[in-house]
């Protein structure tokens, strides 16, 4: 009788495991998104902005972008100028985000756009890395 009680309890217990949300076994902590991006110059010029949102529920102390200025050759996209990094420093377990706005001239021909990687971290620890880019002009 025992063993059908412990089998049925870990039929239970499975069963109600399952039926968590996906979420709640495998958190996110952030994203980040492209939020508009322009073509001026004849399509020399690439603007676009970035928005990096932190997510509730765990402590960060800065959140960070990185931007690249890339062209498309040799069959993909590669890094042609390091635009900056920008960041701001926070200090939570709450929701925070930050935008930041880039522009980058290619004076090459061919297509060009802006990459960015952001990080979540919590002081020198990266917790996240993600990666966005604009849409390209040329």
């Amino acid at each position: 009788m025992r063993k059908r009680f412990a089998l049925a309890w870990v039929l239970i217990v499975l069963s109600l495991a399952l039926m968590l949300p996906a979420t709640t076994a495998a958190a996110t902590y952030g994203k980040i998104t492209n939020t508009s991006w322009a073509c001026r110059n004849g399509g020399a010029k690439v603007i676009a902005s970035f928005k990096l949102t932190k997510y509730s529920g765990f402590h960060a102390t800065r959140l960070e972008m990185t931007a690249y200025g890339q062209g498309y050759y040799g069959g993909g996209w590669r890094n042609d100028y390091k635009i900056g990094t920008w960041y701001v420093n926070i200090n939570t377990n709450g929701a925070a985000y930050m935008t930041q706005s880039f522009y980058y001239i290619d004076g090459q021909s061919g297509s060009s756009r802006i990459n960015v990687i952001a990080r979540i971290k919590n002081y020198g620890t990266t917790l996240a890395t993600g990666k966005s880019h604009s849409g390209y002009c040329g």
